[in-house]
């Protein structure tokens, strides 16, 4: 089979290469924004992340905008919890830093939560909402992983809920039967 060789004119090349430069520049952009949500959004509106399966929406601070991605849990990691777990990961600007986890959202039915309570030990987190035969709960960072005075430590810092907002996080979907 005969080989085949292209060739790029360099006007193209050039094109393609300022084409990157843009992205890369918008790119840059988007990183700033993304620790700066005041600059695309209202400080007043929350964030409403709804469970894979739609039973439920966890309702977050606006402050947390664009500063977290949303993971799922192992069956290892949720144990007896329900599948569909949230697992809010926040996005250090340090991109040398692993991404952290703020809060794990889990809900088990009402047995199974009986059921870890009763074991010995700390549950993993506190019940913030049971309806239905289920039980929504909410486990936070225990401590901040990043060195004391980083711009990530304080983000983090900034990131945790207060009494009230861990009061209105969950919003069960009336809807939600047990499956």
């Amino acid at each position: 089979m005969p080989s085949r060789h292209f060739r790029i004119r360099v006007p193209v090349l050039a094109a393609a290469a300022a084409v990157v430069a843009i992205a890369g520049c918008n790119k840059a952009d988007k990183t700033d924004e993304l620790f700066d949500s005041t600059k695309t959004k209202s400080a007043n509106a929350p964030i409403t992340v709804n469970a894979l399966d739609n039973s439920y929406a966890v309702i977050l601070p606006a402050r947390w905008y664009k500063l977290y991605r949303v993971d799922s849990l192992s069956s290892a990691e949720r144990g007896t919890a329900r599948p569909g777990a949230l697992n809010f990961v926040y996005l250090p600007r340090d991109t040398t830093q692993l991404p952290q986890t703020l809060l794990v959202m889990v809900v088990y039915d009402s047995t199974a939560w009986l059921k870890v309570k009763a074991a010995g030990g700390p549950p993993p987190g506190d019940s913030v909402a049971a309806r239905n035969g289920r039980v929504y709960v909410l486990a936070l960072a225990q401590s901040n992983p990043f060195s004391a005075g980083s711009a990530d430590a304080a983000k983090f810092d900034a990131l945790a809920l207060t009494a009230t907002e861990k009061t209105l996080l969950v919003k069960v979907n009336s809807s939600a039967t047990q499956k």
